[in-house]
């Protein structure tokens, strides 16, 4: 006699709403179940974090097949339990936007990225912008996903997850740089390299560089560099002191990687060991970490075990490990290493918005930005992603 577990049959099948009476117009009870191959794992609490462009609601879910039948999702939904689709509804183009397929070769030919093929999975990166009375308790994630085996309804619908709610307040620490026309280059949004940038590492994924920032100085006249603009002296925050941006113990430090040439690849070979180059890791009360990548070879004053105080200098702005031209990469995470840590949102107490670059293509040709909006004193924010501020 064959024998099969019943989850085993279901799978296998493709009856997997049918056996189980979903229909195209159903919605599920709080307390209702049913089955389908998709598997959702929040990879960490989502938390609300202020910006300088409103409230965002970030966090990240890994939508994996358990079947070898093809899933086609048609629609995202992020509400609570009264209100499914409160939030945010993510389908069409802002689906195809929101969901990314690490580790899947690029290319033509590749099937759409909303097709999650049998036994593979998608990556959903959420940064939802609230407002200001938007109700963020009992949240709860929901996929629509297309018919995939005749005869079925038109929609078949997942049971809604809870996402959990990160409710600590995010952690406050001072500038890191001084002076004005400091832009917050791949910072806060749901596109920037930092927030897209999933890392295995030690056996688990993480997005260590969720709240980022690479802090580029702008000269006198609003432009990236003057003069040649392969020389790290041509850009402005060149040389200039990095401070710690809160009370703390030095965690560790890396130092001798040498400085790039602007606009070429890295002098060193980029490794989980060098891609910071040379840094600073403080560990603050509280025991988050502050981290400061790609400073200048030889310009870091502390040690590790020494007790720092906030705004004491930490090095110079350089452009060392992966960087192609002089800036401060600053992170806050959970752990000691840069890439084996997850990323914990933090704010400032206090700067001021001078404006946002809108054309980064333009900025990085040599083109001036100029501020459209008069300086704003902002206290306990986040730069959003190219913000231009002033500490």
């Amino acid at each position: 006699m064959l024998r099969c577990r019943l989850a085993q049959v279901l799978v296998a099948s493709g009856v997997l709403a049918a056996a189980f009476g979903a229909n195209a117009g159903a919605r599920a009870e709080p307390d209702a179940h049913s089955i389908t191959p998709l598997d959702i794992r929040i990879l960490r609490p989502a938390s609300v974090v202020p910006a300088t462009d409103g409230r965002h609601l970030v966090f990240e879910a890994l939508i994996s097949n358990f079947s070898p039948v093809p899933m086609t999702l048609a629609t995202v939904r992020l509400g609570t339990v009264a209100q499914p689709a409160a939030l945010a509804r993510f389908e069409g183009a802002a689906l195809t936007a929101l969901l990314s397929r690490p580790g899947r070769p690029s290319g033509d030919g590749q099937p759409p990225v909303t097709i999650i093929q049998g036994n593979t999975y998608a990556a959903a990166l959420f940064d939802v912008h609230l407002g200001d009375d938007a109700e963020v308790a009992d949240l709860r994630l929901a996929l629509t996903i297309a018919p995939f085996k005749p005869d079925l309804p038109d929609t078949t619908l997942n049971t809604a997850v809870a996402v959990p709610l990160d409710r600590a307040t995010p952690v406050v620490v001072s500038a890191p740089v001084a002076g004005t026309g400091w832009v917050a280059f791949n910072g806060l949004s749901a596109t920037s390299i930092h927030r897209t940038t999933v890392m295995v590492v030690d056996g688990q994924a993480r997005v260590p560089e969720r709240y980022a920032i690479d802090f580029m100085r702008l000269t006198g006249d609003g432009r990236e560099f003057g003069g040649d603009q392969a020389r790290n002296e041509s850009w402005p925050g060149y040389g200039q002191a990095v401070l710690a941006v809160a009370d703390g113990v030095i965690e560790s430090v890396r130092d001798g990687f040498p400085d790039n040439v602007p606009g070429r690849p890295p002098a060193q070979k980029v490794t989980l060991d060098t891609i910071a180059g040379n840094q600073v890791v403080l560990r603050m009360k509280g025991g988050a970490y502050a981290f400061y990548a790609h400073l200048i070879p030889g310009s870091i004053p502390v040690r590790p075990g020494q007790a720092v105080h906030k705004g004491e200098v930490l090095g110079r702005l350089g452009n060392s490990g992966q960087s192609d031209a002089p800036h401060l990469h600053f992170q806050v995470g959970d752990g000691g290493h840069i890439a084996a840590s997850d990323g914990l949102p933090f704010v400032f107490d206090a700067f001021t918005l001078l404006g946002v670059v809108a054309d980064t293509a333009a900025a990085d040709a040599g083109g001036a930005w100029t501020p459209s909006q008069a300086p704003q004193p902002r206290h306990g924010q986040l730069p959003a992603e190219n913000a231009v501020t002033g500490f």
